[in-house]
């Protein structure tokens, strides 16, 4: 009987795990072009995680410098990047652990659960800031997160105009130490340059790079891989049982 389900957990691995090769390799061969679809609500049928799962935590980095208040298709990037939060979170199971850390915000964010409520009220109340300098940034939100057990995740939104003096994969390469995945959505105008450079962080970080149209990729992305951490701690577990 193990056996049998045993080999048809292993099945559905397979099948996901072909899911998220073909999702994450929809943008590698040439830049993304815009979707007219941008706009439109996340729709993306939340999971339910089990009571003995061990946790998540995703902590939301948001540029709030000086070009996020810029236009781009008659909307300012914070704008959009505050939908994009707001989809993001409504979408995501309950149970997730978020947390929210806004660009050269000073002191220890907190990273909770039914966190949500939260985080939309301070995105709304989100207020420019100076410069983006990204590797301060980012060793921020991971001492946000350095002592805190389960899965970590931190999400970067961001136009990419980094004005720091130190050089973010170095940062970057210090998450993975610490068993943290960065991923990326650029919000703002897509060239050839910024789209690898960003693109490029996100697979240093161990995690996924979306462009701000992409949005509708993202939920969906991680709640996949959310189902099959899910699918490998049942196996563990049937196995523990078995021995």
């Amino acid at each position: 009987m193990g056996i049998k389900q045993n080999l048809t957990l292993i099945t559905l691995i397979i099948i996901l795990l072909s899911i998220i090769f073909s999702i994450n390799t929809l943008n590698i061969i040439s830049i993304p072009t815009e979707s007219k679809s941008f706009n439109n609500e996340i729709k993306a049928d939340k999971i339910q995680l089990p009571q003995n799962y061990e946790k998540i935590n995703i902590n939301i980095i948001l540029d709030t410098s000086t070009s996020m208040w810029e236009e781009i298709d008659g909307k300012r990037k914070i704008d959009i990047s505050k939908t994009i939060i707001k989809n993001i979170i409504n979408n995501l199971p309950d149970s997730i652990y978020l947390g929210l850390r806004l660009t050269n915000e000073k002191g220890q964010q907190t990273i909770n659960q039914n966190n949500s409520n939260y985080i939309i009220k301070k995105v709304k109340e989100v207020k420019e800031s100076e410069k983006l300098n990204l590797s301060r940034n980012l060793e921020k939100a991971t001492k946000d997160m350095i002592n805190i057990k389960g899965k970590k995740h931190i999400l970067l939104i961001t136009d990419g105009q980094d004005q720091g003096d130190i050089m973010p994969s170095k940062v970057i390469n210090q998450l993975k130490t610490l068993d943290i995945n960065l991923h990326i959505i650029q919000v703002g105008d897509i060239n050839k340059f910024n789209y690898i450079q960003l693109k490029t962080l996100a697979e240093i970080g161990g995690g996924n790079y979306y462009t701000y149209f992409e949005k509708d990729r993202i939920v969906p992305t991680i709640n996949i891989k959310i189902n099959i951490y899910l699918i490998f701690q049942r196996i563990t577990n049937i196995k523990y049982r078995t021995i």
